[in-house]
């Protein structure tokens, strides 16, 4: 593991514990992954790279939440270039060996240097002995524009979201909307996707 990595992973470990006593519940704890530390068989895609990693056990047994960017499509005259897919996918042990419960995709218009790492938080926030995740991460936006916000957080394999612009500066007005199942889900887990959504809105500059 390289520098870089190490000290990635502690930041995401801090945000995974702080302000909350949930995670009794769960034991969850960033995954190393040069090569041979990961499973072998998950089906990542091709020629990735992976960014973060991490294993939960709860009581449907251990998980594994791995994030990777690889290179994109070429896209359409209208798009442009998709240079860097990402990739967020949730993996569960099983008696046969490890199955994908869901896999969410994405695309950055740009090298993947000029994105920001990615907000990952894994716990159970509502106590119901399952790992809830987060994903938070934004999109660079064309040079005087936003960049463009998304929270997905995934409860019992059900994937619900927050998007919108991300402020620059403290004079940028950032802007949130959530998708149309969000208010379903319980109310400690919105209230754990918001603070995570301002944290991700933070103003950077």
């Amino acid at each position: 593991m390289t520098s870089g990595q190490a000290i990635l992973l502690r930041y995401v470990l801090v945000l995974a514990l702080a302000g909350t006593g949930c995670l009794t519940a769960t034991a969850c704890a960033p995954k190393p992954w040069p090569a041979g530390t990961l499973p072998d068989k998950l089906d990542l895609p091709k020629a990735s790279q992976i960014t973060q990693a991490w294993s939960c056990k709860d009581r449907l047994g251990e998980q594994l939440v791995v994030a990777t960017r690889s290179p994109g499509s070429p896209g359409s005259p209208t798009e442009g270039a998709r240079t860097t897919e990402l990739t967020f996918s949730k993996y569960r042990q099983t008696a046969t060996g490890w199955k994908k419960d869901w896999q969410a995709r994405d695309f950055l218009n740009a090298p993947p240097a000029s994105m920001a790492p990615e907000l990952i938080l894994l716990g159970d926030y509502d106590g119901d002995g399952q790992a809830d995740v987060f994903l938070a991460y934004a999109l660079p936006g064309p040079p005087a524009q936003s960049d463009e916000g998304k929270l997905l957080v995934f409860y019992k394999d059900q994937k619900y979201a927050i998007r919108g612009a991300v402020a620059h500066s403290p004079t940028d007005f950032g802007s949130r909307k959530t998708s149309a199942n969000f208010l379903t889900l319980p109310q400690a887990i919105q209230e754990r996707a918001f603070r995570l959504w301002d944290k991700l809105n933070s103003p950077r500059h």
